[in-house]
């Protein structure tokens, strides 16, 4: 996949690692994971990322993704495409055919949040434009943390 498929700016691979954090439901985690780790390890030899996934049995979990940009957007790009797959296969209540958007909750440190938001909120709004996702911010902090979803 070229950059320019991925919507990213034409021009030479960024030589900066990226680390993304995703705060993720058990069942998601679940998911992907798979049936002996079989779907996380396809999708780390797939992206060339490095992805972690905190232990425990709490209700929520850290899934960290760290590569290139390429790598981490692959990544991503195949989580969101596995947790739509889930979402299609569940059964529909009621017989309806709409189902709710895949959802994926990043955990950015409260420091660069304003970096995201932008004055006045300009560069979250021109993010929403551009993209067509909805992106938020949480107002709050995590508990014990320095950081927001």
């Amino acid at each position: 996949m070229s950059s320019s498929d991925a919507g990213l700016e034409e021009g030479p691979e960024l030589s900066i690692t990226l680390t993304l954090r995703m705060l993720m439901h058990g069942k998601e985690v679940g998911s992907i994971i798979g049936k002996k780790g079989e779907t996380v390890k396809r999708i780390r030899e797939q992206s060339s990322a490095r992805i972690t996934i905190s232990e425990g049995s709490c209700p929520e979990r850290i899934t960290t993704i760290t590569g290139s940009t390429a790598a981490v957007f692959h990544a991503v790009s195949m989580i969101a495409f596995k947790l739509d797959e889930d979402l299609c296969a569940a059964p529909a209540n009621g017989g309806s055919v709409s189902r709710p958007p895949v959802t994926l909750r990043l955990v950015i440190p409260a420091s660069q949040c304003g970096s995201l938001i932008g004055k006045a909120g300009t560069k979250i709004k021109e993010i929403r434009e551009t993209t067509g996702a909805q992106v938020q911010v949480a107002g709050d902090l995590l508990p014990n943390s320095t950081e927001r979803a």
